[in-house]
């Protein structure tokens, strides 16, 4: 699998931490954009599929903001959004502005991106705009709360060990009474915190160990305990089974990025929960590469 087909894949599932608050966040994305609708990228007519679409009133006037989330280089990343800028003012006739936001330090494309034509007439100008999580200052989105951010945290700058363990807090407490959305929120955070190269691994642990706490709680609360037990019914079965295979995947990616198409296609054929969980379990201790690859070699074929 190309490394873009390998970005595609976990970029698409970042979409989901900007889902459920796109009224606060928006408007720190694009100053001055007030949020009217989350447009369902499953009824898109686009042939390629964008990671979020919003329509905002932006300066007085309907507009379509379009994000694209990317993890790594990307040499043909300007042509592409070019295709979805397209589509997506087809589909919905009205100004579309985009914004790709890069996960990780990698290369990024310049606006806008020109076609020239014979004697360097000028036949297309696209202009997008680039955000780069490790140029924010994470006390920015502490300082306004913007807690459906804050997985992102450990990718940004003016990261500390104390900002991570304060964002940690301010999460459970949060979502507390909702255990679903804060076990996701964690694991983001938990698998950014993994993937950055901006903080040492000393303090990475102390992080860690925060986490850790908090995911043990929610393993041993009732609520899990109860989602155990439905899981264990037939028609929830098949539900967690696709839910832990999109975990696998998630995981993986953002780990070893190489493996990606290999832990796609052992999610794929595989229904067993139990088998799982328990690879998933064994990859979140921080094996190498090459231990990876067999473990999903052998899952695979076993």
């Amino acid at each position: 699998m190309s490394s873009a087909a390998n970005t595609q894949s976990y970029d698409g599932s970042i979409k989901t931490i900007f889902r459920n608050d796109a009224v606060n966040i928006l408007p720190h994305l694009l100053p001055g954009a007030i949020w009217q609708e989350t447009l369902d990228i499953e009824v898109l007519h686009s042939p390629m599929r964008v990671d979020r679409v919003y329509r905002v009133l932006y300066k007085g006037k309907t507009y379509i903001l379009h994000l694209e989330f990317q993890a790594s280089t990307d040499p043909k990343m300007a042509h592409r959004l070019l295709i979805y800028h397209a589509n997506v003012w087809n589909d919905h006739k009205h100004p579309v502005i985009t914004i790709v936001i890069y996960l990780f330090k990698s290369s990024v494309p310049t606006s806008p991106l020109q076609e020239f034509g014979e004697d360097d007439e000028e036949i297309l100008t696209f202009h997008f705009k680039v955000m780069t999580l490790w140029t924010e200052d994470a006390n920015y989105y502490m300082k306004h709360k913007l807690i459906s951010v804050y997985p992102l945290l450990p990718a940004m700058k003016r990261t500390d060990t104390a900002i991570l363990l304060k964002a940690i807090d301010e999460m459970v407490e949060y979502y507390q009474g909702d255990e679903t959305e804060l076990s996701q929120q964690l694991l983001w955070f938990k698998i950014f915190l993994a993937r950055t190269d901006t903080i040492p691994e000393e303090e990475k642990k102390k992080v860690e160990e925060r986490l850790d706490v908090f995911e043990q709680l929610l393993e041993e609360s009732s609520f899990a305990q109860r989602q155990r037990a439905i899981g264990e019914a037939r028609g929830e079965a098949k539900g967690e089974a696709k839910t832990l295979r999109k975990m696998l995947v998630k995981i993986v990616t953002a780990r070893y990025p190489a493996l990606t198409e290999l832990a796609q296609e052992y999610a794929n054929h595989t229904q067993q929960i139990e088998k799982l969980d328990e690879l998933i379990t064994t990859l979140s201790s921080g094996l190498d590469e090459g231990r990876v690859r067999f473990l999903l070699s052998r899952s695979k074929s076993s």
